[in-house]
């Protein structure tokens, strides 16, 4: 709204009215001076325009061609003419308008100028992790340096102040681009050095398992057969000892207990399948399932019991060992004891034992033997023997998951490393495609001085090397430390024909 007030017979300057009235009711003019006398005051609500249209309005310092960049004409003489001259209110709106436009791209730039700069920082933090490899330092020092180009490049522009639109559109677009690119190669760099720890991770854990892979909880040696993993080769061969050990107990007993009077040949279908291997199961599976029908006489003393007032001379061999052909009782119990024997051999424990096996064979040698001593020496070296065997199957199931895991590993390996060359064919034949694209020459092949490691193409040139996922890359960082790329990249025609 406008307050004329009473004119001042004093003052001839009156504010351009258009101007005025296009500011609504955020402009307003009062005179305090009264009656005429006073001068009239200009007045711009709190709220109303920003400070650039305050200084505008303000601007009464110069009044010689005042137009050209006040198009509110503030402080103009308008006595003769409530109109002011559209050209000339017309060129101070452009004045304006560039003036303000100018301020708006200054503007522009600062932001991108700090975008600039966060970049840079976060690029230098980076930079400085001890998890980077020489190539991926040189990624990013490149993306580095094109930043603090880019931003040089700005601050100038600022000095020099008379932005053009075209031309700062034209930065605008190039700092996306690099800070986008900056981004880019920055993800890709986290993310490679993510995959190493998730591999080195991966390694130790294999090795881990490899160191102990026995797949489950320790025993004490107190445990028999089934103690170990039933999957294990180890825990299939307790399980086929432990089959053929009721088969060898059920001919035992029908040729004993099962019978009226003895039946040699029937037990002899079983004793004779007796091995060192599963001597031990045998006796421990008849006391455990045959011993309570049989009045708790074990293995040993049911044998001795089927003579029933004295025991047949034993057919004990020259060269000692087992009896080929067992006949009787005396024998078939010797060659029990024999595969007791060899089995306590096996697993070291034969010193340990050396006492309860004197025993049994000096009684079973006697023409009077005494039956209690030598099944309480069975008795004692079984227990002894079951206990080392349990341990000894604990040991040979780790060392059998132990083995499985390293050749799984070594196929892993191998099979990790036919697919890595694989990839290393593909990406030279790429590079070598690139090259000859670039270059235009279908006949160009990679110079012997390449080399592709851990991922990355590398060339040593002057006691440095330079790196690049591909050939483009690779071409650029040698071309920025002033190199040719043709001249290292390419092989030469000589090398070719040598």
């Amino acid at each position: 709204m406008l307050n004329f007030g009473f004119t001042s017979l004093f003052n001839n300057q009156w504010p351009n009215l258009a101007a005025y009235q296009s500011l609504g009711n955020r402009y307003w003019v009062s005179d305090f001076g009264g009656m005429g006398v006073g001068s009239p005051q200009h007045n711009i609500y709190p709220d109303g325009y920003s400070p650039l249209v305050y200084a505008l309005a303000q601007g009464f310092g110069n009044t010689n061609h005042i137009s050209q960049w006040n198009p509110m004409l503030i402080g103009m003489d308008l006595t003769q003419s409530m109109n002011t001259n559209p050209m000339l209110n017309m060129q101070g709106n452009i004045a304006a308008y560039n003036w303000g436009a100018s301020l708006a791209m200054g503007a522009k730039l600062n932001t991108q100028l700090s975008n600039l700069a966060s970049i840079e920082s976060q690029l230098g933090q980076i930079l400085k992790s001890d998890k980077l490899d020489e190539s991926q330092k040189q990624r990013l020092q490149d993306v580095l340096d094109q930043v603090k180009a880019m931003k040089e490049k700005v601050q100038k522009m600022l000095e020099q102040g008379q932005l053009k639109a075209k031309e700062v559109e034209a930065v605008q677009g190039e700092i996306a681009e690099l800070i986008e690119n900056a981004s880019k190669t920055a993800q890709e760099i986290l993310e490679e050095v993510k995959e190493a720890q998730e591999g080195e991770s991966t390694e130790d854990a294999d090795d881990a398992n490899s160191d102990n892979s026995s797949g489950y909880s320790d025993v004490s040696e107190n445990d028999g057969a089934g103690s170990v993993d039933p999957d294990s080769e180890v825990g299939k061969k307790q399980k086929e000892n432990e089959d053929a050990a009721v088969d060898i107990c059920q001919k035992i007993y029908d040729g004993t207990i099962g019978c009226t009077g003895t039946e040699y040949g029937t037990i002899k279908q079983g004793t004779n399948r007796i091995t060192k291997d599963n001597v031990t199961t045998v006796l421990n599976t008849w006391q455990q399932q045959y011993q309570p029908s049989t009045g708790d006489a074990n293995l040993i003393e049911t044998l001795f019991d089927e003579e029933m007032f004295w025991n047949p001379s034993l057919h004990k061999p020259k060269d000692g060992g087992k009896i080929k052909n067992p006949e009787n009782n005396m024998d078939i119990i010797w060659n029990i004891v024999v595969a007791l024997d060899e089995r306590a051999q096996e697993l070291g424990i034969k010193n340990k034992l050396a006492g309860q096996f004197s025993v049994a064979y000096d009684e079973l040698d006697d023409t009077f033997v005494d039956q209690s001593a030598v099944q309480n020496a069975v008795q004692k070296i079984c227990e002894e023997v079951t206990k080392a065997e349990a341990a000894k199957a604990i040991e040979d199931v780790k060392t059998e998951k132990a083995d499985k895991a390293k050749a799984d590993a070594e196929a892993k390996k191998a099979e990790k490393e036919q697919k890595e060359n694989q990839k290393v064919i593909e990406k030279q034949n790429q590079f070598r495609n690139d090259m000859r694209e670039i270059l235009g020459d279908d006949r160009a092949e990679i110079s012997e001085k390449v080399k592709y490691e851990n991922g990355k193409f590398v060339v040593r040139i002057n006691g440095k090397n330079y790196y690049g996922k591909d050939y483009l890359e690779l071409a650029n960082a040698i071309e920025k430390a002033g190199y040719d790329p043709v001249q290292y990249l390419k092989q030469k025609a000589l090398d070719r024909a040598a």
